[in-house]
């Protein structure tokens, strides 16, 4: 039996089993491996970094099964990530995981979110209330979407544990 899934503070303990869930997701997408290797080498999760930032996780039947992070830099919040594990796209989670980053950054003050999408996810973060604000390069030698969605600061996370 599935039980709900539950949003949490990620422990710094957990950072390399959320770069690798990182790694997974992206693999998702039709990548090749070579890019796959340089993705998981740019990603910059270590202990440190969870635990001095807005790191959450879901959590479905106790298994990490997708997170967060936001970076706070006064009124806006940088969504630095948002990754789901393959089987639970078109569950619901990233929606819940989105929403949940997006009212943390509000609760903190901040007034605007952005974030760099992954090109494979433009649809669902447009859904979201996303909009295309600009683009960036990616250490990863291609052009990203830079994204941005205006907050109504003062709404309560829906963090559960």
């Amino acid at each position: 039996m599935t039980t709900a899934p539950v949003l949490r503070r990620a422990r710094p303990d957990e950072a390399g089993v959320l770069a690798a869930l990182a790694v997974r997701s992206k693999g998702h997408w039709p990548y090749p491996a070579a890019f796959l290797d340089r993705f998981a080498r740019t990603l910059g999760l270590t202990p440190e970094v969870v635990a001095a930032n807005e790191v959450h996780v879901l959590e479905r039947d106790g298994r990490v099964c997708g997170f967060s992070t936001l970076l706070l830099r006064g009124e806006l919040a940088v969504l630095d990530d948002l990754w789901l594990d393959p089987a639970e796209i078109g569950r619901g989670s990233g929606r819940l995981l989105f929403e949940d980053a997006a009212a943390r950054a509000a609760a903190l003050g901040a007034r605007t979110l952005e974030w760099e999408a992954e090109p494979h996810a433009v649809g669902f973060y447009e859904r979201m209330g996303g909009v295309t604000a600009g683009w960036a390069d990616s250490p990863l030698g291609r052009r990203l979407p830079v994204m941005r969605l205006a907050l109504t600061t003062g709404a309560p996370p829906a963090t559960t544990g």
